[in-house]
This record gives C-alpha cells, sequence and structure tokens, in this order.
C-alpha cells in the first residue's frame, strides 16, 4: 500500500476544516513536501493538488526537475529563508516565493527577471533575533519597493510563534490589515497546527505537511509545516 495511500481522505478533512472556519473552496491548499519523496507529488496531484511547497533550495531544484522530467503539472512555492546565491536556481521552477523580508532580496529578483508572484513575510512582534520575516512597520517599504522596481508582490505570509490560537489569531489579523492597507489580495497564513485559526482571520493560501502527508524528521526543520 502506497505511503500516501490515505490523502483524498487527509484533503477532504483539510477542506471540510477551512469550510468550518469560515473558508470556502476558494483557499488555495500548498502542499508542502521537504523531506517526502516525488511521490507525494504523484499523490498530491492524483488528489487534485496543484500547489506544492518546499523550504530548501537543495530539496527544491532536485525535485522540481523530476517533476518536470515525469511530465507532473504543478505550481511551485519557496516558502524558507531566502539565501541570495540560491535564488538563480529558486526562481527557475517556482512561481510563488512566499518569504520576502528584504530590500536586497527584491533588488535580486528583479536583477534576475523573476515574473512570478512574490509574498512579503511578516513577523511576529516580539520574534526572535534571527528569525526571518519583515517587521510591521517594513511592509508597506518592501511592497512599495517591489511595485517600484516592477515586480509582482501579491501578497503577505505569516508564520506565527508557538504560543495560544488566541495569539496566533492577533497576528494573523494584523498581517490580514496590513495586507488590505496596501491592497493586496493574498495572505498566506497557517499550517498544519494552526490553518483554521488563519482561514478564519481572512487566509488565502495555507500551507500544509503533515496535515496532508504525515510526519518525517528532518533535523534541520524547526517548525513542522
Amino acid at each position: 500500500m502506497s505511503a500516501y495511500a490515505d490523502l483524498e481522505g487527509r484533503l477532504e478533512q483539510v477542506r471540510a476544516e477551512i469550510r468550518r472556519a469560515g473558508g470556502t473552496d476558494a483557499v488555495r491548499i500548498v502542499a508542502v513536501t521537504k523531506t517526502h519523496p516525488v511521490a507525494a507529488v504523484h499523490a498530491g496531484v492524483s488528489a487534485g493538488l496543484v500547489e506544492f511547497a518546499e523550504n530548501y533550495a537543495d530539496e527544491l531544484v532536485p525535485k522540481a526537475e523530476q517533476v518536470l522530467d515525469q511530465g507532473l503539472d504543478v505550481r511551485w512555492h519557496y516558502i524558507g529563508a531566502i539565501q541570495r546565491r540560491r535564488l538563480r536556481h529558486i526562481c527557475r521552477y517556482v512561481s510563488v516565493i512566499e518569504t520576502v523580508s528584504r530590500e536586497v532580496e527584491l533588488e535580486s529578483l528583479s536583477d534576475l527577471g523573476y515574473e512570478g508572484e512574490l509574498l512579503v513575510q511578516v513577523a511576529p512582534s516580539g520574534h526572535p533575533t534571527g528569525r526571518n520575516g519583515a517587521d510591521a512597520e517594513q511592509v508597506s517599504v518592501l511592497v512599495a519597493r517591489g511595485w517600484e522596481l516592477g515586480l509582482n508582490v501579491v501578497g503577505l505570509m505569516g508564520m506565527a510563534l508557538p504560543g495560544s490560537l488566541q495569539s496566533t489569531a492577533d497576528y494573523f489579523a494584523q498581517v490580514r490589515r496590513l495586507g488590505e492597507d496596501l491592497h493586496l489580495r493574498e495572505y498566506s497564513m497557517g499550517m498544519s497546527g494552526d490553518y483554521q485559526v488563519g482561514v478564519a482571520q481572512g487566509a488565502t493560501m495555507v500551507r500544509l505537511g503533515s496535515a496532508l502527508f504525515g510526519v518525517r524528521g528532518d533535523a534541520r526543520a524547526t517548525k513542522e509545516q
């Protein structure tokens, strides 16, 4: 039996949870395949998924190449911290980069002629030093700079700190307010442990790994997507 034989059932459960949280079938389910083989992408496509995500360039590139060679029609998201020296490789394969947090990243993407969708990652208040994401007061500057460079900045991404559901809801609500003030259309908020909270606060995308594929160990991962 395939390791992903129950994926269709898991996906239907996720969709039901999205509806219970106030969302609709228009919420984009982005399947996070980090640490999973290409078989997970095959299973996802068979279940009706189109959008997939990776955190690391060294996993994204070979997986995306295999998927292309095998003729699967998918859209890749990049959801990890951006390393400028890897951007050229990432841009060859992804349709969405969700984790822009610095002007220099926007400038590099412009130099590379990237035409996909971009999201600015909003860091929670009180985030640890070194955590990826722009502080709330920097978001409008980054969005404006992206547009000035002719980039397709369409939304914001939020990744909550561990804490109460209320603190997570408050953070996602802040992300949504910031985006609405800027007339953005996309809000990537919520992972397997908190996507219902994200949907309740207006998420248009959720990033799901273990909720769809189960858990696989990865020493590099600090938080299960």
